[in-house]
């Protein structure tokens, strides 16, 4: 259940279960229209019936489909009237149903095409064509350096949030 969740802004399991049902029942993130989650324009969600609540009121959210709708695009966050964030939980379900090995196909290959190229989209004869024809210059990715670069920024975040 996500009040088991982990969640960035709070430490008790209290303060997580307060968040979760502040978080449940206000719904502002989802229902300001042109400035809401754009998971909330799929027409299964409404505003009686969310995309924050569908995902945290799931009988196992870390199974539920959905939750792979959030861009993380922090709209959310900026919409949040409670200081909240149904991002903070949202991360934190997907974290657990990768974990679990419920991450969809797609995603995975996502993944796995980022950590091997640096790019999250192939590049592919059309691509190299197309920035030819601009002007641009090719990719020319210095991938380990990169992703030492993420992860120790990743670790500085860490340690500073702990602090």
């Amino acid at each position: 259940m996500v009040l088991h969740a982990k969640y960035a802004k709070t430490s008790t399991l209290g303060d997580i279960q307060k968040a979760a049902e502040i978080c449940l029942q206000c719904g502002v993130c989802c229902v300001v229209k042109g400035q809401s989650c754009h998971a909330q324009y799929d027409p299964q969600f409404n505003p009686k019936h969310t995309y924050v609540y569908d995902c945290l009121n799931h009988d196992d959210p870390s199974k539920n489909p959905n939750i792979w709708l959030c861009v993380s695009c922090h709209k959310c966050e900026d919409l949040c009237p409670y200081d909240v964030s149904p991002l903070n939980f949202i991360d934190a379900i997907k974290e657990e149903a990768f974990q679990k090995g419920l991450t969809p196909e797609l995603m995975t290959e996502e993944f796995q095409q980022v950590t091997e190229t640096g790019y999250a989209f192939p590049i592919t004869p059309n691509t190299v064509r197309l920035r030819e024809s601009l002007g641009l210059k090719q990719f020319q990715p210095n991938l380990a350096m990169d992703i030492e670069s993420i992860i120790g920024k990743i670790r500085q975040h860490s340690k500073e949030e702990k602090e």
